[in-house]
């Protein structure tokens, strides 16, 4: 990409950041707007390398993927120094755009692709981000993890795993007391309707459910558990058990 090519895309990236930011109320300073509209352009640029998001324009990774990322900040408190897990993080979505949005917050990215985290650890550099901390490796094997189980005040997740899942492998990694939050589409209320057993065992409680819509339309539901006693030694299996056979 040229100069003049550049600044045309940042430009027209940060038009739409900003009205996207405006949908969501969400009032930040200028700084963080160049971060967000760097961080669409570092994508962009990395989607011509690996599949980061489903998205492949500004508009569609703003107005989606973003937007998604940022909407917990309507519904719900983010603590200043509380520790929160970005599951599956991938292209570093939601745990970049909310770090941005929320920089007193410490954050951990966690993906099973070494490429993933490699971008991710470019991204955060040039991005200037602080207390950003990557685990590269499966849900399953960290929630095993003495260090990191039961470490974390909230864990998110925007990955595309049933909600069976994403409880086996999220709760264990929540300390009691912490949240769990995941997004789901129209059919997450089936999913988490049959999830039940597995919230349950696993230390979990159904908490808040939050219903919206996308700028583009698109339903959309997030979901917030909370972790009311500690999970059982045996969950998470090992890594692919829960998918293979999830908790029901």
């Amino acid at each position: 990409m040229d100069l003049r090519n550049g600044v045309i895309m940042s430009g027209h990236v940060k038009v739409i950041t900003e009205k996207m930011l405006k949908n969501l109320k969400l009032e930040v300073k200028t700084s963080q707007v160049e971060q967000l509209t760097l961080y669409t352009i570092m994508l962009l640029d990395g989607l011509q390398r690996q599949r980061l998001t489903g998205e492949k324009t500004a508009e569609g990774i703003i107005e989606k993927q973003i937007y998604d990322s940022l909407y917990p900040l309507q519904v719900t408190a983010f603590t200043p120094e509380s520790e929160i897990l970005d599951l599956g993080s991938g292209g570093g979505l939601p745990g970049i755009p909310l770090k941005i949005c929320k920089p007193e917050i410490i954050i951990y990215l966690m993906d099973s692709n070494k490429r993933k985290i490699n971008f991710l650890k470019e991204t955060v550099g040039k991005l200037g981000l602080e207390r950003v901390y990557m685990l590269n490796g499966r849900a399953e094997d960290y929630g095993q993890n003495k260090y990191y189980r039961g470490k974390y005040d909230l864990v998110l997740s925007k990955a595309v795993a049933e909600a069976a899942v994403l409880a086996e492998i999220m709760l264990p990694l929540a300390k009691v007391g912490g949240r769990v939050l995941f997004y789901k589409g129209p059919r997450g209320e089936q999913e988490v309707a049959e999830a039940e057993k597995a919230i349950d065992v696993c230390g979990g409680k159904a908490d808040k459910v939050w219903f919206y819509k996308l700028p583009s339309g698109e339903d959309r539901i997030l979901y917030q558990l909370i972790k009311i006693k500690s999970t059982p030694a045996k969950y998470p299996r090992r890594s692919g058990k829960p998918a293979g056979k999830p908790i029901n």
